[in-house]
């Protein structure tokens, strides 16, 4: 029994000279209860829904008030259906609704009206939570509003409501979840990867062999680069790997450029080595490391639009968001492989992926010549 107090004493002694150790146990599990009990949410509000009115009478603006009564909509005006189109590609807006010209016409003559209703597919969960939202325009109460009584000419008893929604959902039209999850989770599998790999240099500080490195000719920045390259082999090995099986085996659509995909996969696997570095000159041991790499995948998981919608989250907590690598690609694979669109189209993805390759190399390479100082 002296000899078991004795070694839980001697490893209690170690945790409690490690900091950084104690700040991850004692923190992380209170960010995991933050983000599920208050930050992360399915259901969005002020959901932007672009409208085209062709029909420019009161009757027309009063469906555009009526979508804005509550909270879950946002009204963008929209030119025309292709305009609708676009923004529903970019991921501008998640649905658009066409007011027909002749509305307030078949109105008056208490005929129905077809409303075109164009759905992004993407994210099942949204898709469906705009498809019940758009209730408020075919319900009872919104159906007798809209019904007009002429003493002279009585309605029958039954009659069709004044509105009907022609819904047709894009992108994913059947609404699978696995064509939603894949594209995000293909990052994921690279994140593990290039993150877990990339420890070697902890594990050379650790083992006190960076020094023998050191005496050698070869540079700092050779140094670092070279024990980070094969990594990011591996994992654009498996990025092919696991686009390859999610197209063989979930019939995953890939409906744009495979050139970039391509581009795309390489220069997150470069920012995500660059994070790697920064993690490995910010801890001294591998425990240090595993702890922080265990953050940013559970944060990228949560909150790079991967499972929950960005816009669901409290507005001053997206900015983290912003801060993941994760966001951009999952973002740019989703439209690659379901959308269709094309490396300008996520040009901004792109460029700000390169920037934190570019800007977390940097850093990487300041604190490593700091530590050998």
């Amino acid at each position: 029994m002296r000899s078991l107090l004795a070694m839980v004493r001697k490893e209690m002694l170690h945790i409690r000279r490690d900091a950084v150790l104690i700040v991850f146990v004692l923190g992380f599990p209170l960010m995991i209860m933050v983000l599920f009990g208050y930050a992360l949410r399915l259901k969005v509000e002020h959901m932007t829904i672009a409208v085209s009115d062709q029909d420019h009478t009161y009757f027309s603006a009063s469906i555009k008030e009526r979508l804005q009564r509550g909270d879950q909509f946002r009204v963008l005006d929209a030119d025309s259906e292709q305009t609708i189109r676009d923004w529903l590609k970019s991921g501008t807006v998640r649905l658009g609704i066409v007011i027909p010209k002749d509305f307030t016409k078949h109105l008056l003559d208490n005929e129905q009206s077809v409303f075109p209703l164009l759905v992004d597919g993407t994210m099942p969960t949204l898709a469906l939570t705009a498809l019940h939202g758009m209730g408020v325009l075919t319900d009872e109460k919104a159906s007798d509003e809209l019904r007009f009584e002429d003493p002279d000419h009585p309605s029958p008893p039954t009659r069709k409501p004044p509105i009907r929604l022609d819904q047709t959902i894009l992108f994913n039209a059947a609404l699978r979840d696995s064509d939603f999850f894949l594209p995000g989770t293909i990052g994921t599998v690279i994140m593990l990867v290039v993150l877990i790999l990339s420890i070697g240099l902890v594990r050379e500080k650790e083992q006190q062999t960076i020094e023998q490195l050191l005496v050698t000719p070869i540079s700092r920045f050779a140094l670092i680069v070279g024990k980070l390259i094969p990594y990011g082999i591996f994992a654009f090995v498996d990025f092919i790997i696991v686009v390859a099986f999610a197209r063989g085996i979930f019939d995953l659509p890939l409906r744009g450029s495979m050139p970039a995909m391509a581009i795309l996969a390489g220069v997150f696997i470069v920012s995500l080595l660059a994070l790697g570095a920064l993690i490995s000159t910010v801890s001294q041991t591998q425990q240090q490391a595993h702890f922080i790499n265990t953050a940013i995948i559970v944060l990228s998981v949560l909150m790079s639009g991967l499972v929950f919608p960005i816009e669901a989250i409290p507005r001053w907590l997206q900015p983290v968001a912003w801060c993941l690598p994760m966001t951009y690609f999952t973002d740019a694979m989703r439209g690659l492989t379901l959308k269709g669109t094309t490396l300008l189209d996520h040009q901004g993805d792109y460029l700000i992926l390169t920037g934190f390759a570019i800007g977390l190399t940097v850093v990487a390479l300041a604190r490593f010549r700091k530590q050998l100082a």
